[in-house]
């Protein structure tokens, strides 16, 4: 080896990695290296406040256990005969000499964050700064560096589930519906529902026109237009699923190299851990996570037939309510055209017409034939059930609203939750609450479907088109009144043309 080269490896062997000084009192670690015993304290001084702390060689970066420090006196000895040898500690390792003074970089300026030289810290510049050894900051900005890496690490974790979320809604959406994966394919089991509710309605629109008028209309051009609009929506909503995860994927990218940045800086020497510190901190804590922009999972596109509520009305049926099948607690009204639920039961016999555990009253019209069709005043109640059922249906035990059962019944639950029948079937998209609700049955087309009045007649249901098992009657419930909520009645409508 040249001898200039041995000098300078001789002197960077005597040299602390942290503090590019002498060595004092040289210890080494559980990975071979050595450090000055009070560098390597102040590197690993923990705070009270920090926890699952781990230790690191400030060198390799390979796990250590501080308690295995051993001091290291055949070094010790070494640098004492460098030191009489008159050469310089650190010779050869390129940074830690001012290019100015030519005196070692030993102290930091906390105003400017910069490493420089004692001559240095005497400059017009930084006289009035405060000045310090390295060493002394070393602990202060390693707990700083520290408390960001929390901040972002926390980040992370929130970014995580973001993008974990978003890539679950983006793949659910896309994927189909098939009963059981969770609320987001049972949106898009709504998409499914409501094409398959438009080519209903325009059938049926059709079918209606027959007996009343011949067709007015290009409904198969309306049809489509309705179809392509709720496609385009599908494919819209689609795009900004994809684009929020695709943003919030970039994100944890950065996120995660500034994490790395900050676990390599917080292990490096001391100079070198302090290097442009001021800007690594600023710019970890002006990290702020951008949220995906909120994407609306509710169809805008209705379904919706132009005309459809008048030929429908044309079928205007003069249903009323049977006081005899009324459960105790509700109050049916003289004309039987309302219904509320009252504060007391009432003193009712127990005849076999009547509900007994449920807040339910039956139309008194048997319906075995024929198309009828009539409106419900809900208003602002909160909760609510109005359909049609089988007329054997059992009257004193637990009943499940669904078809299964004879019950053909859409509800309102908690105010915001339409559902029609039992859970069996999804969540209902409403874009406007309706206030009133139209229910049209066609016997032997085997149709049972709700409209929202409120919404100039929007289909919001129609049960899977089957026979029905012999007569059926109205369904009403109010519910239940819960002190001074929920207390409007349900109020049958008049129609023209109810016979």
């Amino acid at each position: 080896m040249d001898p200039a080269a041995l000098v300078e490896a001789v002197g960077e062997e005597a040299a602390c990695p942290i503090c590019m000084t002498f060595l004092r009192e040289p210890v080494s670690i559980d990975c071979g290296h050595s450090f000055c015993h009070s560098c390597l304290s102040a590197l690993w001084k923990v705070p009270e406040e920090s926890q699952n702390w781990s230790y690191t060689c400030p060198l390799c970066r390979a796990p250590v256990q501080p308690t295995n420090q051993q001091p290291n006196w055949q070094l010790a000895n070494v640098v004492e005969k460098v030191r009489l040898l008159g050469l310089h500690p650190g010779t050869g390792l390129k940074g830690d000499v001012c290019e100015l003074h030519g005196q070692q970089l030993k102290v930091f300026c906390r105003e400017d964050g910069l490493i420089m030289c004692q001559a240095c810290s005497h400059s017009p510049e930084h006289h009035a700064h405060s000045v310090v050894p390295m060493e002394v900051v070393a602990w202060e900005y390693k707990w700083k560096l520290h408390e960001v890496l929390e901040h972002l690490q926390k980040e992370q974790e929130e970014a995580w589930k973001l993008e974990v979320d978003e890539r679950n809604r983006t793949a659910n959406w896309k994927a189909g519906c098939h009963q059981g994966e969770g609320v987001f394919t049972a949106l898009q089991m709504q998409v499914e529902t409501r094409k398959q509710s438009i080519t209903w309605e325009f059938e049926k629109y059709q079918r209606l026109l027959e007996k009343k008028q011949p067709p007015g209309r290009q409904l198969e051009a309306e049809a489509s237009a309705a179809l392509a609009s709720l496609e385009q929506e599908e494919g819209e909503t689609m795009q900004k699923l994809q684009l929020n995860h695709e943003k919030l994927v970039q994100q944890n990218q950065v996120l995660w190299k500034m994490i790395e940045e900050l676990k390599e800086r917080s292990q490096r020497p001391i100079r070198w851990m302090l290097k442009d510190i001021h800007e690594v901190l600023n710019r970890s804590k002006s990290w702020i996570l951008q949220r995906p922009e909120p994407v609306s999972l509710e169809l805008r596109t209705d379904c919706r037939v132009m005309g459809l509520k008048e030929i429908l009305r044309s079928y205007a049926a003069d249903v009323r309510l049977d006081p005899d099948t009324a459960y105790c607690r509700l109050i049916v009204s003289e004309d039987r055209k309302c219904v509320h639920y009252g504060d007391t039961k009432q003193k009712l016999p127990d005849n076999p017409e009547r509900f007994y555990r449920y807040n339910i009253v039956l139309g008194s019209q048997c319906i075995s034939s024929g198309r009828h069709y009539w409106e419900v005043e809900v208003g602002d109640r909160s909760e609510w059930g109005l359909g049609v059922c089988k007329e054997n249906v059992d009257r004193k035990e637990v009943v499940y609203l669904s078809p299964h059962y004879g019950f053909w019944v859409i509800r309102l639950r908690k105010g915001n939750e339409y559902r029609a029948g039992t859970d069996e079937y999804p969540l209902l998209s409403l874009v406007v609450p309706p206030r009133r609700v139209g229910i049209f049955l066609d016997y032997e087309a085997h149709d049972i479907s709700f409209y929202n009045v409120t919404d100039n007649g929007s289909h919001i249901f129609t049960f899977p088109h089957y026979p029905f098992p012999g007569r059926l009657l109205p369904y009403f419930s109010p519910c239940y009144s819960i002190g001074t909520n929920n207390t409007a009645p349900l109020t049958i409508c008049t129609l023209d043309g109810e016979d």
